[in-house]
């Protein structure tokens, strides 16, 4: 008479196969989860310096009197005269050129990055060339080295 069941090999066989299959789908499953974040903080970028953009249109005199010769993240000094200003993330969204649903411990406004950390203390660039005006967010030092 024959007994009815799986032998251990059997058994061990689908054990690894549904592991390596677990291994697979996990890994899948974080790398779309990165990509995700990835892209939700290059939009949140693309809504940061459209939001200084808005901010220099509405004080473009600022930019024109106070502003200085060459914005700190450019190489070169440009050919002609080049007005810029520099804005943190925190003043944009206190003045409302920037809207975030994300709050602190405090109850305040924030933008996190990618790795959900506030940046509202970054510095945006808002310049004038050309007789248009230009935004630029440029990370942090903490935040560059980490990526």
């Amino acid at each position: 008479m024959r007994k009815k069941g799986f032998t251990l090999i059997e058994l061990l066989g689908v054990i690894t196969i549904l592991a390596t299959v677990t291994v697979l789908a996990s890994y899948s499953i974080s790398a779309v989860t990165n990509i995700i974040k990835n892209n939700i903080w290059k939009n949140k970028i693309n809504i940061i310096e459209t939001g200084a953009i808005s901010y220099g249109e509405d004080y473009e005199y600022m930019l024109r009197s106070n502003g200085t010769e060459k914005c700190a993240f450019m190489d070169t000094t440009p050919s002609e005269p080049l007005y810029c200003l520099e804005v943190n993330v925190g003043y944009l969204l206190q003045r409302n050129y920037i809207q975030s649903s994300e709050r602190d411990d405090k109850d305040e406004k924030i933008i996190t990055n990618d790795k959900g950390e506030s940046v509202n203390d970054t510095i945006v660039y808002v310049w004038i060339e050309n007789g248009l005006i230009y935004a630029k967010y440029i990370a942090n030092e903490e935040e560059n080295s980490e990526t």
